[in-house]
């Protein structure tokens, strides 16, 4: 579930090496660099692991533990989101997770807010929350959902509508996509807010399953097609609509609410 590389490799991509300020010496060499610099060189990292990330857009400081290993999270262009752990010793293991994998406890989240601060910190399920637009201002008494999603082959999803608590239902719905996607990292799809929405699949069946059933593994992605609408069934049909376009699947609602 949770990738590793040995820590020298990390070491030689940065251009000097300093004095450990922190207690920690990888993460001085982190915290030492820019912006830029920090997301080439953990590209880079990501690249000769095998992570499917084609570029890094956001690096985060998430903090310490007790024992002084410190975690940072990154986000890659296409919404997937990993924790990185960079134990204190110079010369020790650093480590990769997927944020939300199940049974990672703070080494996979959550991902994005301090070590410690979010009710599952301690609980042992990470997930990694992002907000639309930052958490934009929102009406009083609005009410949020979310959407979240694996990308093709894998049809995991989460869906969440109606709620007054904007992280909460993101939260949730995070954790459902990532209880079934497993270490397949699920990706933030689209905020709802004052909204009816339904999420529609294009799927086709699985080349080993005699039939198509709702379980994910007698089913293939094709593509994911949220809709929006004033009620239920006007979401559902503008979601309905985009996939009929698509040639050759089956669109089926995998969830839909207000």
């Amino acid at each position: 579930m949770r990738r590793t590389w040995f820590a020298f490799a990390f070491l030689l991509l940065l251009p000097t090496v300093v004095q450990a300020q922190s207690g920690n010496p990888l993460h001085d060499q982190l915290t030492d660099l820019t912006e830029q610099a920090r997301q080439a060189d953990v590209f880079r990292i990501f690249s000769g692991g095998g992570l499917g990330c084609q570029a890094v857009t956001a690096s985060y400081f998430a903090g310490f533990d007790r024992g002084r290993a410190a975690y940072w999270d990154f986000r890659c262009s296409d919404g997937a989101q990993y924790r990185m752990s960079l134990p204190p010793q110079r010369f020790a293991r650093l480590s990769v997770a997927v944020c939300g994998a199940l049974g990672g406890g703070v080494a996979s989240g959550p991902c994005f807010q301090p070590v410690g601060r979010a009710p599952a910190a301690s609980g042992g399920t990470g997930m990694g929350v992002q907000l639309a637009g930052g958490q934009q201002a929102a009406p009083a008494n609005s009410r949020f959902g979310a959407v979240y999603t694996t990308d093709a082959p894998m049809a995991a999803f989460g869906f969440g509508n109606g709620s007054a608590d904007r992280l909460a239902v993101n939260t949730a719905a995070v954790r459902a996509c990532q209880a079934q996607a497993g270490p397949v990292p699920c990706k933030f799809q689209g905020e709802i807010v004052n909204r009816c929405g339904a999420l529609v699949q294009g799927v086709t069946r699985h080349p080993n399953a005699v039939v198509m059933t709702s379980d994910l593994s007698t089913m293939v992605l094709a593509r994911n097609f949220p809709g929006l609408g004033a009620t239920v069934q006007a979401a559902e049909a503008e979601a309905m609509e985009a996939c009929r376009a698509l040639p050759g699947v089956t669109c089926r609602v995998a969830a839909s609410g207000c």
